[in-house]
């Protein structure tokens, strides 16, 4: 089991994730810290990230926010690590506009994850369900 701390940068403190996106047609790579949102449908990275890493942009898709906008996205394909854990063939919204990196449940449904409040640590298990 691995604890990560909360972000005590966000008021009231936020879960987040140490990952690493993988291109897989390059290899490269890129560590990032993103947001634990168990109310998002999906991981959503900057565009910055995935062009760095050379990531193939697969489809387009819309996306709805939760003010109710709706816009059109492109979806990158990528490897996710978390810890021990590899999650092969994500797809994640790239984002031209926002800066900050969120772990939606398209990854997190695939972990066994405790978000420990009172403690401020996320806690996971390294073991994952391939879907």
């Amino acid at each position: 089991m691995s604890e990560i701390p909360y972000d005590a940068t966000y008021q009231p403190p936020a879960p987040v994730l140490d990952i690493a996106l993988m291109a897989p047609a390059t290899g490269s790579r890129v560590k990032l810290t993103g947001i634990i949102d168990t109310g998002a449908d999906a991981t959503i990275i900057p565009l910055q990230f995935l062009q760095q890493i050379g990531a193939r942009r697969v489809f387009a898709t819309g996306l709805k926010s939760q003010w109710g906008e709706r816009r059109t996205v492109f979806l990158y394909l990528v490897d996710v690590r978390i810890s021990s854990i590899t999650l092969p063939a994500i797809y994640v919204v790239g984002d031209e506009l926002g800066e900050d990196i969120v772990v939606g449940r398209d990854v997190l449904n695939r972990l066994r994850i405790l978000l420990n409040g009172p403690d401020a640590v996320a806690q996971i298990w390294d073991t994952a369900q391939n879907r």
